[in-house]
């Protein structure tokens, strides 16, 4: 008997519409930083026509109904390009859902109210692309999924940075889902603004979105194993009426902030404004700010350990367990603060603080067009 041995087909792996958009001059780029996640991409011309990119910037469509109305691109104007993915259903919805978690980072808001949640699969058959591209993508609804942000290239980049290390994306999330939960813009922190937000609502509701809120950015933080380790055998600080560091807690601290890539020179302004009516964390820390008039705005610099130690405090006395009658004393104030250390410790981890776009090209060496 003579067994015959049939080649084995190749499987063909799906490819995906990601519903993000770059940027005609970006789209390279953003193939270099996938290629060093080990993703595999492809890109083709948006076929929403949401966006049009011109030297003189970008016009965005809010509803497909709107197609109607503009025909083709004007002169000087051409769509931007689609970001496809070619790998299993799951692959590809955890890469999506970890782009946009982490430009919510970024951003340090939610701009999006529609960010895409799962790929599309589409078709190897042009016709059946065509079919789609007319008939779901140029309908509202799908619409809607297709997002440009000038943060996107950066947002990949972190999240391919973050594609091997499961509690960096957890932390990424938990942390996106804290400015979901509740957020202010990070432009009305400036200090010219001075006061922006009632520091206190009498809302109980308000009361406790700001605790998951808290909760969530604290934990982010814990994920990276970079909260405070103490406990009643070894406690935080040395002395009751002053804060002194217990050095059996802030040396394995800071080491585990130096192993993550935190640059420990560098100090956290802790927002402040308004009456002294704020939770009193620790006192005794009052180095004000440069910018700081002592009356208004009276915000302090603080260590890396030191804000995440006030961090912590804030989580553990105050949110974490039953409310207390101090509960209505938080506010966006403390959300903010809470939400810009663990942003600042995630894009540390990830050696991207502080990195846009340029700064990436030098680093892939992706010249633009």
């Amino acid at each position: 008997m003579v067994t015959v041995m049939l080649p084995c087909r190749k499987r063909i792996m799906p490819v995906f519409c990601s519903f993000l958009v770059f940027r005609p001059d970006e789209i390279d780029l953003i193939h270099s930083v996938c290629a060093a996640a080990n993703w595999r991409s492809k890109d083709i011309s948006d076929p929403s026509m949401r966006y049009a990119f011109s030297e003189r910037g970008l016009s965005e469509l809010s509803q497909a109904s709107s197609l109607k109305d503009i025909g083709v691109h004007h002169k000087g104007q051409e769509p931007g390009r689609l970001l496809l993915l070619e790998a299993e259903q799951t692959e590809v919805d955890n890469i999506i859902q970890l782009v946009c978690a982490e430009n919510i980072v970024l951003e340090g808001f939610p701009f999006n109210e529609n960010p895409p949640t799962c790929g599309f699969e589409l078709s190897d058959k042009e016709a059946d692309r065509q079919i789609t591209f007319e008939n779901v993508f140029r309908r509202d609804g799908f619409f809607q999924w297709f997002t440009y942000r000038q943060t996107l290239p950066v947002a990949v980049a972190i999240a391919a940075a973050a594609w091997q290390d499961k509690k960096l994306i957890y932390a990424i999330h938990k942390l996106a889902k804290s400015y979901e939960t509740e957020c202010v813009t990070p432009w009305s922190m400036h200090p010219r603004y001075g006061q922006m937000f009632e520091k206190h609502t009498s809302d109980f509701a308000s009361h406790v979105r700001t605790s998951v809120a808290i909760n969530l950015a604290y934990s982010a933080t814990e994920e990276l194993d970079l909260g405070v380790k103490a406990s009643r055998e070894v406690p935080r600080s040395i002395g009751k009426k002053t804060f002194l560091w217990n050095p059996k807690v802030l040396e394995p601290l800071k080491a585990r902030l130096q192993n993550s890539g935190v640059d420990q020179e560098r100090m956290i302004d802790w927002v402040t404004r308004g009456n002294q009516s704020e939770v009193p964390i620790y006192e005794m820390l009052n180095q004000l700010s440069e910018h700081s008039d002592g009356v208004e705005v009276r915000d302090r610099q603080l260590s890396v350990p030191d804000a995440i130690n006030f961090c912590e405090f804030l989580r553990s006395k105050m949110t974490a367990h039953a409310f207390s009658s101090e509960t209505n004393r938080l506010g966006p104030y403390e959300v903010y603060n809470v939400q810009q250390v663990a942003r600042f410790l995630i894009l540390s981890k990830c050696d991207l603080w502080n990195t846009w776009t340029e700064e990436l090209r030098k680093r892939y060496n992706s010249p633009p067009k």
